[in-house]
């Protein structure tokens, strides 16, 4: 985990982390033994890219629910695929919009009988 540049710096994952992991928070940013100039080159896109995804995912099992609470949902709420990218067509097919988009089309049938 130790680097002496961004170059060479790889992001720490599931193997590279000690099971023992201690962590101080100081109060404020300036401590002597603060890194200077430190930059943060590579986790912020890939952790707002996780964490779109985990969003999406998020909605989808809440939407889910209620399509388990309309009787509408043929599968389980928590069991699903989303692959990465998660694009629009799949997402709502996911979130049973499709149902949503069905039921609004035939309420509207029924106003104009």
């Amino acid at each position: 985990m130790v680097s002496n540049s961004t170059w060479t710096y790889k992001i720490p994952t599931i193997d590279t982390i000690p099971q023992n992991f201690n962590v101080h928070v100081v109060n404020s940013g300036h401590h002597e033994k603060r890194v200077l100039s430190s930059k943060a080159s590579g986790e912020p896109p890939l952790l707002l890219a996780a964490s779109v995804h985990c969003a999406a995912r998020a909605a989808v099992k809440a939407a889910r629910e209620q399509l388990q609470l309309w009787g509408k949902l043929d599968g389980s709420v928590s069991e699903f695929y989303l692959d990465v990218p998660a694009i629009i067509p799949v997402v709502k097919t996911q979130c049973g919009l499709d149902y949503v988009e069905k039921y609004l089309e035939s309420l509207l049938a029924q106003k104009s009988n």
